[in-house]
């Protein structure tokens, strides 16, 4: 039930641990003296920049697993730190790259010519980013304070909730376990822990708000020196994502909403409720095996076959992944909450954790973070710069092989058991559909106010719960919302990249999109798909998406997606 990590390497005390820990600071040094003066010098580098990729990623990996389920390993804190540190120092020739390649002409041409044209888009970015680069001291000193500024905040943040306790039922638990209550076929115990969950978040509320402010703070100052308008450009422009794209998707959102929200109170009537969903109903099961919790080996058996019915190199994976003990299981003390996914370049292997507590929907969670799996075997195959896709493109295979567990099962299932699966895919759209955009709405508040003052957690609290009521509508009871919903998410604790809300609309619905062109043709789409995930780091969002002959900069797309889970929506009215 715990990941072995042994192939990343044995310990921090490791001979090979050691001997990559004092090669990367003289590759970094070695790329900072390089004279960024031809081509040439251009290609040395990225084959320094390569090795270098290789081993940090190996390094930082191994350092945050461990510290993500043991976050008072005081080795692992350490190593997190001094990583931090040194790769802030690689700004500089990024710089120097950047203010070379901004001139260099055709950037494709030479790339072919000095035999590294598969980095060709990569540098192409670099030479557009030179425009929002400060100097190169500038730059250096602004990631070296980030070490100590929005990367402490962070891992504040992850301290904080991982050792967070709720007093529920007369017994002390943690906050992974009271949440994962909410589940619970009980509509007691579901409300008891949510009044339990938001009892506990004012031991820690003004420490997180404390983070917040920090965070969004520094992230206010960077974009402004770095002459981006907005957080919100600079993230679109590290996504590879255009302005129009994102339009259209919240457009085509935004002209349908109402569904998930009729949705919502469909649901909060059938369990007795007038005025919307209480939130601590959220997620209330639904059917006559509400009740089944699922042992982990069940899930894993559940999760291959049908993975199997997709392709048989995803089945594959996911088997080599459990057989191999890459995936850390169940909710303890210490270990940070939710579930993801890490890849590791330099053995070609990823890891995933979760909080498995045993409801349908942990299943899913495990097929989600298996398909960021399936996703990291594929990009794999590229060069180690071109690993790194957008975060939009991240949430896309994984929303994936969500749909296909969920749709597969649901061609076999009977009406109670079926009740349940459409239940879970409608919980799912809602939280990346609405809950995603009153994230994307406070997160946006946010930032704006933050320029102004440090805002305090009543001011937190308040936003909160004028995002949820924007986005919700009368889906959601309106005495019954979640205002310390910013203390739990992760997402809004993170200097390098924000609003990390909006790639989870986006890949549930290219994943909607995807699926319905699988339908139409399952032999011919496997192999395209591969084709179409192996891309996703060396292109733009919407170029590689055209793979598959989808015009993410379309409202009509969107809507098409839209459209599918409104499908599910009259299924499921059919069946309560």
């Amino acid at each position: 039930m715990n990941w072995d990590l042994n192939d990343i390497y044995k310990g921090f005390d490791s001979k090979e641990f050691r001997d990559d820990f004092l090669e990367i600071p003289k590759l970094v040094e070695k790329m900072n003296t390089k004279n960024v003066d031809s081509f040439s010098s251009v290609a040395v580098i990225i084959r320094l920049l390569e090795d270098y990729s290789a081993k940090i990623d190996r390094l930082s990996s191994y350092s945050h697993f461990v510290y993500a389920t043991d976050t008072a390993n005081a080795d692992a804190s350490r190593f997190i730190y001094l990583l931090e540190t040194i790769h802030a120092e690689t700004s500089r020739v990024k710089v120097r790259l950047a203010s070379y390649l901004a001139g260099a002409g055709d950037i494709a041409a030479l790339s072919k010519e000095h035999g590294i044209d598969e980095y060709a888009y990569q540098l192409q970015h670099m030479a557009e980013e030179y425009n929002h680069m400060m100097t190169e001291d500038e730059e250096a000193v602004v990631a070296q304070m980030a070490t100590t500024g929005s990367g402490a905040w962070g891992m504040l943040h992850d301290k904080l909730l991982s050792t967070l306790s709720c007093d529920y039922d007369g017994r002390t638990i943690g906050i992974s376990e009271c949440r994962n209550l909410a589940y619970d076929a009980s509509p007691a115990v579901r409300k008891a822990a949510y009044e339990a969950e938001l009892a506990a978040y004012p031991k820690i509320a003004e420490s997180c708000a404390a983070a917040m402010n920090g965070i969004k703070g520094e992230v206010n100052f960077i974009c402004e020196k770095q002459k981006y308008d907005h957080p919100l450009d600079r993230t679109l422009f590290d996504s590879n994502m255009t302005q129009k794209t994102l339009d259209a998707m919240f457009s085509a959102i935004d002209s349908d909403l109402q569904c998930l929200r009729d949705y919502m109170k469909l649901k909060a009537k059938k369990l007795g409720h007038k005025n919307g969903l209480p939130f601590y109903d959220m997620f209330a099961p639904m059917g006559d095996s509400g009740s089944k919790t699922y042992s982990y080996d069940e899930a894993k058996d559940f999760v291959c076959e049908n993975f199997g019915k997709f392709s048989a190199n995803m089945e594959k994976v996911a088997r080599t992944a459990f057989e191999k003990d890459w995936v850390d299981v169940e909710p303890r003390e210490g270990k940070v909450g939710g579930a993801f996914c890490g890849d590791i370049y330099a053995i070609k292997q990823f890891r995933v954790l979760l909080n498995f507590g045993g409801s349908l929907s942990d299943i899913i969670t495990l097929a989600h973070e298996l398909g960021h799996g399936y996703h990291s075997m594929q990009v794999m195959q590229e060069g180690i710069l071109n690993t790194h896709y957008p975060m939009p493109m991240a949430e896309t295979a994984s929303t994936f092989c969500e749909m296909i567990v969920t749709n597969a099962a649901l061609k076999t299932l009977p009406d109670n058991a079926k009740l349940q699966m459409l239940e879970n895919s409608l919980q799912d759209s809602t939280q990346v559909i609405l809950d995603i955009y009153s994230r994307f709405l406070f997160e946006k508040s946010v930032f704006y106010a933050r320029k102004d003052h440090p805002l305090s957690v009543d001011e937190l609290n308040a936003q909160m719960l004028a995002a949820q009521k924007k986005a919700y509508g009368d889906g959601l009871d309106p005495k019954n919302l979640h205002p310390y919903m910013w203390v739990i998410k992760t997402h809004y604790y993170s200097g390098s990249f924000s609003f990390y809300n909006f790639p989870y609309a986006f890949g549930h619905l290219l994943a909607l999109g995807l699926y319905k062109i699988y339908e139409k043709d399952p032999t011919a789409f496997a192999e395209k798909y591969d084709t179409f995930l192996r891309a996703s780091g060396k292109m733009p969002i919407n170029e590689s998406c055209k793979i598959l002959g989808i015009d993410t900069e379309s409202v009509d797309f969107w809507k098409s997606a839209i459209d599918v889970i409104k499908n599910t929506i009259k299924e499921f009215e059919g069946l309560i």
